[in-house]
């Protein structure tokens, strides 16, 4: 049997592998979330297909790791007085897809089910708690570690997230460059969406352009990928919390 025979007798097998998984992943009891509503209590949020509770960092990567949402007294509060507690989805099969595009230089095409996800969009998914475990905030921001091409098109997540609460009422502010940005080619996105809708305080933030000391070329004149900021900021709030600025701690 030749090599070509045997690569493609071995691909059909690793897509029959993982199609398999992927059934089963969609078949289970996957996390949505749209069910991670405001006002729920941290005992009664939603845990199946959760594989990771960490405490947030505004965001960023995840600090100390937790057992569940109970545990949000174990991180520290932050400007609003609220507990940020991280969550991850489906990690097992993120990992493949990982493997997969390292590997093939190919994103495989059951990418839209591994990992934390928002329309598509690899995300930074939080919930913020106050001190009586009532959750008050939700937060979605692009994962800044997320491969080249995902982080490339991050900036168009806003174009999901604004009509989920209508077109109109957004009031929405075009910032100037400022501390050395410049544009990316000839965009430069510095804006600031915000709304007030069914009690909740809603913001969008969207960034496209270089910071400081990025230029997107090395010395040699060649371009450096990824040599910019491209990322969305999504944040839900209480209402009743606008204004709010207690002491992180």
């Amino acid at each position: 049997m030749n090599r070509v025979v045997l690569l493609s007798l071995g691909l059909a097998a690793f897509s029959f592998l993982l199609s398999n998984q992927v059934t089963a992943q969609e078949q289970s009891l996957a996390p949505d979330y749209r069910n991670f509503a405001l006002g729920t209590d941290a005992s009664d949020m939603p845990k199946d297909g959760i594989q990771v509770f960490a405490c947030g960092s505004d965001g960023g990567p995840p600090l100390q790791a937790l057992s569940g949402w109970e545990d949000y007294s174990k991180c520290a509060r932050d400007k609003r007085g609220l507990h940020e507690v991280y969550v991850e989805f489906d990690t097992s099969l993120q990992r493949i897809v990982d493997a997969t595009e390292d590997q093939y230089k190919l994103s495989p095409w059951f990418k839209k089910y591994a990992g934390t996800r928002v329309a598509g969009f690899a995300v930074v998914m939080s919930m913020l708690f106050d001190d009586s475990g009532v959750a008050r905030g939700f937060r979605v921001v692009t994962d800044q570690r997320a491969g080249l091409d995902e982080r490339e098109r991050a900036f168009l997540l806003e174009l999901r997230i604004l009509p989920r609460y209508g077109r109109t009422g957004w009031t929405c502010l075009d910032r100037p460059p400022q501390n050395k940005e410049t544009p990316v080619g000839e965009t430069y996105i510095n804006r600031l969406c915000s709304k007030d809708t069914d009690g909740k305080h809603i913001t969008v933030e969207t960034h496209l352009f270089r910071k400081a000391g990025q230029t997107g070329v090395n010395l040699s004149g060649r371009y450096i990928p990824g040599d910019y900021e491209s990322l969305t900021r999504w944040e839900v709030y209480d209402q009743s919390l606008e204004g709010t600025d207690a002491s992180a701690g």
